[in-house]
């Protein structure tokens, strides 16, 4: 029925003033569980099927260019750095993406991008190939940390925003446990080009289940291109460094974390040469620790689930730190004689402190900046965290080759017990100074 010009207009502001009510009643009824968010648990399966065939894509990789190609330890040193390389150059283009272009949509062909990638993989005969395969998959990849951090920010309410973060830390870490294990059953019956047709399989449902969400997310959180089209990439990357700077709790959350990784990676590759100097005649000692490890994060994340919100932030990624920094100076103690439960208390106790790590860290992003930063900021995260895992494990190899492995994890550890008591000794001594000038201008006022 045609309607004449001004009935139409009050039509479309009757409607609007509807929606705005809708919108104004869910926000003071927000949901009470994070399960009852629309399209959060679709989103939240997507992102574990994702990761789940992720590690499964990890233990093939190990197998096919140790195993099968029987590669060097060249070609095995060049994996991380074609996984990471791509997300130090591209990860700070993925705000000028996010403001582009709809979210969820680009998450679904990133991850149909990526399971082409994989495919490739299969069939790739050289390890040469599937280094370049790699880099141009985990160029396809890059969006999926930003946007993930963005959409949760936007979706979940503050008072349910810890409960994600975990969420997400405990399908990481518990990954870290289950799928190495399955993964080592499938390569009894399979091959391991077998496990990355399933991890293609798995980033295809999850591009599935992405692009049939895109009617659940309100419009609101679809971003439009035409707000954004007339800023350049440098402006859009030089508001984000902005945008970390102008927040300085979450600067300092930022770089204590990436310290604590920095000292992280420089032992990390080096876990099996450890364990091949402390006990040549358990190997399952170092599956047994890294399953200790897993437990230890996965206990955290499940307690910090528990929480409505975490306050003193500084305080837990301080002490996630101090736990790592003990655990890398206990491992460098150790010896064969000692009795396995003492292996998995370290373990466990380094596992906690990596649970602290990942899920204080994400959780500052999730909340301290505003909703325009969060993408921005998690891509600058990304890139720094990325830029981190080339340089630290080949320079944690030099030095363990000049030292002796055990000298290198009590370094590790000393190092960062040192660079969390600067901030300390620095504010110490800054609070002297003040009360000494105080001092000072007192005497010369009585005078």
């Amino acid at each position: 029925m045609y309607l004449p010009p001004k009935d139409r207009l009050d039509q479309l502001y009757q409607e609007a003033e509807t929606h705005q009510l809708g919108q104004q009643l869910k926000r003071e009824h927000p949901p009470q569980t994070i399960w009852g968010i629309r399209g959060y648990p679709a989103l939240f399966t997507s992102y574990s099927i994702s990761v789940i065939g992720q590690w499964f894509d990890s233990i093939a990789l190990m197998v096919l260019f140790a195993y099968i190609w029987q590669s060097s330890p060249i070609y095995l040193g060049l994996i991380p750095v074609a996984l990471a390389l791509p997300q130090v150059i591209f990860s700070q283009f993925v705000t000028s993406l996010v403001k582009r272009f709809q979210k969820i949509r680009l998450m679904a062909f990133a991850d149909c991008l990526t399971a082409c990638f994989t495919i490739g993989l299969f069939f790739s005969p050289t390890p040469w190939l599937a280094l370049i395969l790699l880099s141009l998959r985990s160029t396809a990849n890059v969006v999926h940390f930003p946007i993930q951090q963005s959409l949760v920010r936007e979706l979940v309410p503050e008072h349910l925003r810890l409960k994600a973060v975990s969420w997400n830390g405990l399908v990481s870490q518990g990954a870290k446990i289950i799928v190495p294990f399955l993964g080592g059953l499938f390569l009894t019956v399979l091959t391991p080009q077998t496990l990355l047709l399933l991890n293609a399989a798995a980033f295809l449902i999850s591009a599935a289940i992405l692009f049939s969400i895109q009617h659940l997310i309100s419009p609101a959180f679809m971003t439009t291109p035409t707000a954004f089209s007339r800023t350049s990439f440098f402006e859009e990357w030089k508001s984000g460094w902005l945008a970390l700077f102008t927040h300085p709790l979450l600067l300092s959350l930022v770089s204590l974390s990436l310290i604590g990784l920095f000292c992280i990676q420089f032992v990390d590759s080096q876990f099996p040469i450890l364990f091949r100097e402390i006990a040549p005649t358990n190997p399952q000692h170092l599956t047994l620790v890294i399953s200790a490890i897993g437990f230890g994060a996965v206990t955290i994340i499940t307690i910090f689930n528990r929480l409505k919100k975490l306050t003193h932030l500084l305080f837990w990624i301080s002490t996630s730190l101090a736990l790592i920094a003990l655990s890398f100076i206990g491992f460098s103690q150790i010896q064969a004689h000692h009795p396995i439960i003492l292996f998995l208390v370290i373990g466990f106790i380094c596992g906690i402190g990596t649970g602290l790590s990942i899920t204080t860290l994400n959780y500052a992003i999730q909340t301290i900046p505003r909703d325009e930063e969060v993408a921005s900021i998690a891509s600058i995260s990304q890139s720094l965290t990325s830029l981190v895992v080339i340089v630290a494990p080949p320079t944690g190899a030099v030095l363990t080759q000049a030292v002796g492995v055990q000298t290198m994890f009590a370094l590790s550890g000393i190092v960062l017990i040192i660079c969390l008591s600067l901030p300390a000794l620095l504010k110490g001594k800054k609070k002297r100074l003040s009360s000494k000038k105080k001092r000072i201008n007192y005497d010369n006022s009585s005078l």
